[in-house]
């Protein structure tokens, strides 16, 4: 509430909001001897609304309301009350959701923690029944990862065989973490029966929320690993098709520049290579707007892992691989694999745009030619036409002429006959020339006319 008061007028209306994002999702303050039981489960729509129901008929079993002004994509409740707490803590992202239960740990690890992790589980199991609450794998979704984070306070190892026997006889990953280094990460990173990856933190007095903050690490550099892996099968599946398509758009260039050499028009070639380009421009768009996204949270998801693993600052054990070390060694290659497939589709995309654009450039240029030849052909047609017309116009000056003149005759014999004194051949001979060129000159301005509107035009 002082919060709210602090707020001016002249605030931006999202300021606090904006704020605030910098203290949510904060880390757990741990006890010494801690086990955190974390699991992330991939989200539809469907799986999203449940575990949402899921956390609400939790909150509300615990008498917790859900206020409009909290953040729904994070929740800390308490099943069972120090000194034997139990927490559960959830998180919602964009494509999955974590549940993080943690309890105290008061039995010393000396060997394999599968029997005690299965111990917990059913404690829980009975919580949430007593609750009357789905159990945490029935919150919905894909379970996609699952680690077992087990802290004890105790003295450091120094070598490798004596954590073994907690992993089986493994061969384990170990390191000393944060600059500290007062505490050790050890693991096999295998998959129990239960389909948990144990981690064991033996530390020297870490801090709670040092701890916090080493579990947090942990348990979102498993979930960004195996949610970046999702799109290493995919990559793997588009190698043949990307580069049967690769193969097939070479040979379709080498054709088309063969053909540019060619003299003459070649109509049915073109379409035949424009339709094979189109159907490559089809697959290539199909495949980057099916996996183009994939690939890019994959990209995203790599980065988040690496920093999480930075957080950690692990330094080395003698005669121990660190975590780092075989991230580097064996998740790069597999993220390397996706990225060089997503840059392949990207370049296949962009070729075929070139080599449709080269082909198109052709086409239009063979068609501008016809288009030209078609134009020279009208034109000498028209003027041809032209002369025609002439010729016909000078002919019909003619049979005019004669028609008036004849006409012009007839008058005058009739009025010979009438009695008057005139010649009507005199009259035809000096009405001829007249009536030719009146007609002449009337052709030649109804032609000039006719020009004058073609050229306005």
């Amino acid at each position: 509430m002082m919060y709210i008061k602090a707020m001016r007028p002249y605030d931006h209306p999202a300021r606090r909001q904006l704020h605030e994002e910098v203290h949510a999702r904060p880390p757990i303050a741990l006890w010494p001897n801690e086990r955190v039981l974390s699991q992330s489960f991939l989200l539809d729509a469907h799986s999203r609304k449940t575990q949402i129901e899921w956390i609400q008929k939790l909150s509300a079993a615990l008498g917790i309301p859900n206020d409009d002004e909290q953040d729904h994509s994070f929740k800390m409740l308490a099943l069972a009350p120090e000194p034997e707490r139990v927490l559960i803590k959830w998180e919602l992202h964009g494509e999955f959701a974590t549940i993080a239960a943690i309890t105290h740990n008061p039995v010393k690890i000396t060997g394999p923690l599968l029997q005690s992790r299965l111990d917990l589980e059913k404690s829980l199991d009975d919580l949430f029944e007593k609750l009357g609450c789905p159990k945490i794998v029935e919150a919905g979704g894909e379970r996609i990862s699952a680690l077992d984070l087990a802290f004890e306070h105790r003295p450091l190892f120094g070598e490798a065989q004596e954590v073994s026997p907690i992993f089986s006889g493994n061969t384990v990953l170990g390191s000393y973490i944060l600059s500290s280094k007062r505490a050790q990460l050890w693991t096999d990173l295998r998959l129990d029966e239960d389909g948990f990856i144990s981690y064991f933190i033996p530390h020297d007095i870490l801090g709670s929320r040092q701890a916090g903050r080493i579990a947090r690490a942990l348990a979102e550099s498993e979930t960004y690993r195996m949610a970046a892996m999702i799109a290493f099968p995919v990559a793997k599946s588009l190698s043949m098709p990307l580069r049967s398509a690769e193969s097939e758009l070479a040979d379709l260039s080498k054709n088309i520049s063969h053909l540019q050499t060619e003299p003459g028009v070649h109509t049915e070639k073109d379409g035949k290579f424009l339709g094979e380009l189109s159907n490559l421009a089809s697959r290539a768009e199909q495949w980057i707007s099916g996996y183009g996204l994939r690939f890019t949270a994959a990209e995203a998801y790599s980065q988040l892992l690496t920093k999480n693993l930075y957080e950690l600052a692990e330094s080395p054990i003698p005669g121990v691989q660190s975590l780092s070390e075989f991230m580097d060694r064996r998740f790069q290659p597999a993220m390397g694999t996706c990225i060089w497939t997503q840059r392949r589709l990207k370049e296949l995309s962009d070729r075929i745009s070139r080599t449709t654009q080269t082909l198109r450039t052709r086409i239009e240029y063979v068609n501008e030619e016809q288009t030209q030849k078609l134009l020279a052909s009208m034109d000498q047609r028209a003027r041809l036409q032209l002369r025609l017309q002439e010729t016909v116009e000078s002919l019909s000056v003619l049979v005019l002429t004669y028609y008036a003149v004849s006409l012009l005759g007839y008058i005058a014999k009739g009025g010979k006959e009438a009695g008057l004194a005139i010649h009507p051949e005199i009259i035809a001979a000096i009405a001829a020339p007249i009536v030719a060129i009146t007609f002449l000159m009337i052709s030649k301005q109804r032609r000039k006319k006719i020009i004058a509107i073609g050229q306005s035009h």
